[in-house]
């Protein structure tokens, strides 16, 4: 009684490891994620208008 136990562990074993290796085959194994991902910062460029006045004020000093 004992070998049939060790027995039929030992093919249900076996079976787990066949049925794993063709889950393997056909689906592919897990993939492998990237430990070092590069992030780009976001930037936000706004560019301002110049007003009317700096530039009046810029042609008072190139006297």
């Amino acid at each position: 009684m004992k070998n049939l136990k060790k027995t039929i562990k030992l093919f249900g074993f076996v079976l787990l490891i066949i049925l794993a290796s063709v889950g393997v085959g056909i689906g592919g194994g897990a993939p492998i994620l990237p430990t070092s991902k590069k992030e780009d910062p976001i930037e936000i460029k706004v560019e301002l208008p110049e007003s009317k006045d700096n530039e009046n004020e810029a042609i008072e000093w190139n006297f």
